[in-house]
């Protein structure tokens, strides 16, 4: 590859959009985290209704500005998901700018989504402008594009190692130019990181602290169970996201009225389990430190509820990502398992849920494993649990069928909306 001038090319595109999308990162995150901190505030003892009654006109406002912003902004009615960009290794560039205010005005109304998909839409949307604009060949613009998004991912995820993997083993590049793919993402993500961390500092690294075990063989056949229960949370995920999204389908050319529903009642499941709201990277670690004083049942009913908000989110027009949402979700079921069953380790509980929810869902089990072994330190061995978890997980999902049930019902089902050609209906609230 290092005699190709092509090769160097690449290279060199890597550079640059890693230290543009570690800029564009730390401006983004810091906006959404300093608008978070203007308004909320986690009680001490988030219990059965301890939140603010306020705060449901915050995400109700949010829900307003959502979709005022859709409309006059124009977005399309469905955008692609995290996951389809990666898959198909381009992301419309039109459509960045419009997805990220979105995006921004959702995160920080308190809506129960991710960074991620803002973060991956920038950094694969550069790629391909960059390459579009340059008139590169095909394989050059996929390139680029993994190499964008690895690069946004590098600093959030505080590893260009984890944001490599993840990247490729979602994309799946195809073999002539995986060589290519690999190098330059790892580059880009690596150089972002450079950029990222002296001024942002971890944001992911380490920080779900976890009791130690020490490692039995019993646990292997742990797994299995902790793996079918997170298979089951998985389809759980799946099915309430396919069947809000049919339910709220009426309302989708009254894109105002849709967010504005939606932000008013996750803000009410707020206000009754404020664990709900937001990405719940940073209420993972209240979960973590006070799950036995909160008890197995609200636990269990903050798992439900944040699913609920999840698909409520994605129904209603808010832009997020789902994949720290369900680490929220695995990791909060893990703690709930350990409760009900102590003589199952808080770490390995905790450890196999975390990764195997997400990884029923998402076919990288490798990243995920890396995952795990980044965020709570449990020790080489003890990954062996984790990894049997994460397989079983999305074997039992992938052998289900329900999945792709949903994708071909929803892809025959659903007409594309007036909107989509840039136009909003007469009508429209």
């Amino acid at each position: 590859m290092d005699r190709s001038r092509g090769f160097w090319a690449v290279l060199g595109y890597a550079v640059v959009l890693g230290i543009a999308l570690a800029v564009a990162a730390l401006a983004f995150l810091g906006l959404v985290t300093g608008g978070t901190k203007l308004w909320f505030t986690l009680p001490k003892n988030p219990d059965w209704l301890s939140g603010r009654w306020w705060w449901v006109a915050v995400t109700a406002a949010a829900g307003v500005l959502v979709g005022v912003l859709r409309r006059v902004l124009r977005v399309p009615a469905t955008l692609p998901g995290t996951l389809k960009e990666l898959r198909e290794q381009r992301v419309e560039p039109s459509t960045v700018l419009k997805a990220v205010a979105v995006s921004l005005v959702s995160l920080v109304g308190g809506a129960s989504l991710g960074p991620e998909d803002a973060l991956g839409k920038m950094g694969g949307g550069l790629g391909t402008w960059v390459s579009e604009r340059r008139r590169l060949d095909a394989d050059t613009s996929a390139t680029n594009t993994l190499s964008g998004m690895s690069a946004a991912y590098g600093g959030l995820l505080s590893s260009p190692i984890l944001a490599t993997s993840l990247t490729l083993e979602i994309a799946r590049p195809r073999s002539a130019r995986l060589g290519s793919a690999l190098v330059a993402s790892l580059l880009s993500s690596t150089v972002a990181f450079a950029v990222y961390f002296p001024i942002a500092g971890s944001t992911f690294l380490g920080i779900y602290s976890v009791p130690s075990f020490p490692y039995e063989d019993w646990q292997l056949a742990a797994a299995v169970p902790l793996g079918l229960v997170a298979g089951a949370l998985a389809l759980v995920i799946a099915v309430t996201t396919g069947l809000l999204t049919k339910l709220t389908a009426p309302l989708g050319r009254r894109t105002i009225i849709r967010s504005t529903l939606g932000g008013i009642v996750f803000g009410l499941v707020g206000v009754a389990l404020p664990l709900t709201l937001f990405t719940g990277t940073s209420q993972l670690t209240t979960v973590l430190d006070h799950g036995a004083a909160l008890g197995a049942g609200l636990l269990i009913a903050v798992v439900f509820a944040k699913i609920l908000v999840f698909a409520l989110c994605e129904a209603t027009g808010f832009i997020g990502g789902p994949i720290l949402v369900t680490l929220f979700i695995g990791g909060t079921a893990g703690v709930a398992v350990h409760l009900l069953i102590p003589g199952i380790p808080l770490g390995l509980a905790f450890a196999t849920m975390f990764a195997a929810i997400l990884g029923a869902l998402v076919a990288a089990p490798f990243s995920l494993i890396v995952l795990v072994a980044l965020t709570t330190q449990i020790g080489t061995l003890q990954l062996a649990p984790v990894a049997i978890a994460v397989i079983t997980a999305y074997l039992a999902v992938s052998g289900s069928g329900v999945l792709v049930a949903l994708a071909r019902k929803r892809r025959t089902a659903t007409p594309p909306a007036p909107h989509d050609t840039g136009q909003p209906p007469r009508n429209a609230s």
